[in-house]
């Protein structure tokens, strides 16, 4: 999924959302999708972005869909009963909805994590590259 940046003032984006700090995104760039969330106090939906490799959770109102397109191999993750956890649903790669602990040590910017995050990010964006090279091989042979 990529997404466009419409907005770097968290004012505009509506009731619920954090306001007091510069989200740090580039109007008008392309970003991959990591992740799709909902905060458990939150019925707003963030997505999974990095800029300058530091990934964030940052609210969908910011963004236009480029390509509404997701992963095979995509999970999803439904939190009811666990409590240490602030996220009510999460959909994203396998280490993401499946390792209770990523989602945390992804926050606090944990190395190996980190690690593990960029080489999914990768991974998404050779696969869009070999899908998009199918697409267009079968487009130019019609």
């Amino acid at each position: 999924m990529k997404v466009k940046c419409l907005c770097n003032d968290p004012s505009n984006v509506g009731k619920g959302i954090p306001n007091n700090f510069n989200y740090g995104l580039e109007i008008s760039k392309e970003y991959w999708v990591m992740g799709i969330m909902t905060f458990k106090e939150s019925n707003n939906l963030y997505f999974l972005i990095d800029e300058d490799a530091r990934p964030g959770w940052f609210p969908y109102q910011i963004f236009e869909i480029v390509s509404n397109e997701l992963p095979f191999n995509w999970f999803v993750s439904i939190n009811k009963d666990n409590k240490y956890t602030n996220y009510r649903n999460l959909i994203g790669f396998a280490e993401l909805c499946n390792d209770e602990d990523f989602f945390n040590k992804l926050l606090e910017r944990d190395e190996a994590t980190l690690r593990t995050y960029f080489r999914r990010k990768m991974e998404l964006e050779k696969e869009w590259d070999d899908i998009s090279y199918v697409i267009n091989s079968l487009l130019v042979g019609k």
